[in-house]
C-alpha cells in the first residue's frame, strides 16, 4: 500500500482571516495557493506515472478540502472523501485505525495540517512522535507498507517540496 501525504497549500494568514470573523477551520486557500497547489499536483501526476489513486482523504478544515479538490482534478478525479482523523490534533494510533478501513486499496493520498503531518510519517516509520521532518505548504511525501498502515512498518520512498513538485510539472 502506498500513502502520499500532502500538506495544504497557502492559505489565509490566521490574524487577517480572524480579523475577517473566520475561524481557523474557515480559512480558504489564496489566490497563490490555488496557482501552486495546481502547479504542484501536475509534479506529482508526473511522479507518480499511471498508477492509479484510489482515493484523496482531507482534513475536514476548509484550506485542506480545497487542496484536496485541486490535486483530485490533477490527479484523475479519485473520490475525496473527509475524515475527522486528519483534524488537528491528529492521534496517530486513531489515523492508523482510520486506514485500516482503505486496507486493500493501492495508493491513498492524505492532505492536512503540520505538524501533525510530520508527526505521522515518523511514527508511520519508527513508531515513534519524534518529528523527523517538516512539510512546507504543498509538500509531499510518498510512504510504502507491506500490509496495512501500522506505525513503525512504513518506508520512506520520496520527500518533496512544493518547488521540486512545480519544477517537475
Amino acid at each position: 500500500m502506498e500513502i502520499i501525504v500532502i500538506r495544504h497549500g497557502i492559505a489565509l494568514d490566521g490574524d487577517e482571516a480572524h480579523a475577517m470573523g473566520l475561524s481557523d477551520a474557515e480559512r480558504p486557500l489564496t489566490a497563490k495557493g490555488q496557482r501552486r497547489t495546481r502547479a504542484a499536483a501536475a509534479g506529482l501526476y508526473a511522479v507518480l506515472g499511471s498508477t492509479p489513486i484510489d482515493a484523496l482523504i482531507t482534513s475536514p478544515l476548509l484550506r485542506a478540502r480545497e487542496t484536496a479538490e485541486l490535486l483530485a482534478g490533477g490527479l484523475g478525479d479519485p473520490p475525496v472523501d473527509e475524515t475527522d482523523a486528519l483534524a488537528p490534533p491528529v492521534d496517530m494510533a486513531a489515523l492508523d485505525t482510520f486506514l485500516h478501513s482503505h486496507f486493500g486499496d493501492r495508493r491513498l493520498v492524505l492532505v492536512g495540517h503540520e505538524p501533525d503531518l510530520a508527526t505521522w510519517v515518523s511514527w508511520s516509520l519508527t513508531r515513534r512522535r519524534d518529528r523527523l521532518m517538516a512539510f512546507k505548504k504543498a509538500g509531499a511525501a510518498l510512504l510504502e507498507f507491506p500490509g496495512s498502515p501500522e506505525g513503525g512498518t512504513g518506508t520512506l520512498r520520496w520527500l518533496l517540496t512544493a518547488g521540486q513538485l512545480r519544477a517537475l510539472g
